[in-house]
This record gives structure tokens, sequence and C-alpha cells, in this order.
């Protein structure tokens, strides 16, 4: 069975879509009422009973009598209500559209160049590997490291600032020492 919300192809006895979470037995409900009216609406215009089933002839074969076919239900209803996944479902944004993932190359350059270059050439190389892994489609991938990016270049810029305050302090000290010794 395929789920009307996202086209995932599921077991015929799944209760819930393994793509999206949608709850397949209400929609096999819905298939099956529209089924059964279908029926009934069918019967009125051919002027039969609904559960009245014509009696077979001696050879076997129904007698000739003319039904008009009866069209199947729409595959998805109009009035199905949109069904929100939980987040976990919702790994993949919809065919053709790229999320954006920020790659923080601006600020790791920045702490590369202002700060410790050591940390900040491994937030340089993370931040260049968001834009390959979205070109491919790991978009989880590219989310993970624009976060370790992130991480990086905060590590990076909080050694700068701690390496900042240091040389204060030490200036100080040294400057202090050497009024004291003169």
């Amino acid at each position: 069975m395929y789920c009307p919300q996202c086209g995932g192809a599921n077991e015929e006895s799944a209760k819930f879509c393994s793509t999206c979470g949608l709850d397949l037995d209400k929609y096999r409900q819905q298939w099956q009422d529209s089924d059964s009216s279908a029926a009934g609406q069918a019967a009125l215009q051919t002027g039969e009973p609904a559960a009245e089933q014509p009696a077979e002839g001696a050879t076997g074969q129904q007698p000739a009598t003319y039904q008009q076919p009866m069209a199947p239900p729409a595959p998805y209803p109009q009035q199905y209500q949109q069904h929100q996944a939980p987040q976990y479902y919702q790994s993949t944004p919809p065919y053709g559209t790229v999320p954006r993932v920020p790659s923080y190359m601006g600020w790791a350059i920045a702490t590369l160049i202002l700060c410790f270059w050591p940390t900040g050439i491994v937030a340089v190389v993370y931040a260049s590997q968001v834009g390959s892994k979205l070109s491919v489609g790991d978009i989880g991938g590219a989310q993970e490291s624009s976060r370790k990016a992130k991480t990086w270049c905060w590590v990076t810029f909080g050694i700068g600032v701690a390496g900042i305050v240091i040389a204060i302090i030490v200036t100080l000290l040294v400057a202090a020492a050497a009024v004291t010794v003169y």
C-alpha cells in the first residue's frame, strides 16, 4: 500500500507509514467508506438495491444488464486532514528543496587568522564540508558539519580571548615588577 501523504511504499498490514508516520488505518477506513457510498450511488442510478446482486443464469453467467461502471474513489481524498509527522520523521525536506544550512565559513576564517590557528583550521575544515554535503543530498551530514564548525569557531574564539586576557595580565605583572625594581 502506498501512503496517500508521502507516497512511500508500505506493507498491506502496516498501521502507520514507515516514511511519514501517517495512520494508515484511518485512511483504509475512509477508503472503505467511500467504496460503500459509491456502490450505493451506482445502485440508485440503475434502480437496483445496493445489496442485491443479479441472479446467475443456468450457464453460470450473470444476465446481461447494463450497469454504469463505478469510478474508483480519488486516491487522495480532499477531506483528508494534513497530518503533521513527528519531528524525527522529518529528516528530509520535500523533493527539490534544499534547506539553508549555515556554513560559518567567514567566522571560521576570522578566528583562524585572529585567534588561534590550530583550532581555527579545524573550524574551516568543518565549514567547508557543509556545501559539499548539501550538494550530494546529505542534509543530516551538512547539519552536523555546520554544528561542529560553529563549535570549533567558539572554541577558537575562546582560546583567542583567553590568550589576550593572559597577555594583558602578564604585561601588567611585568610592568608592576619593573616599577618596583627601579
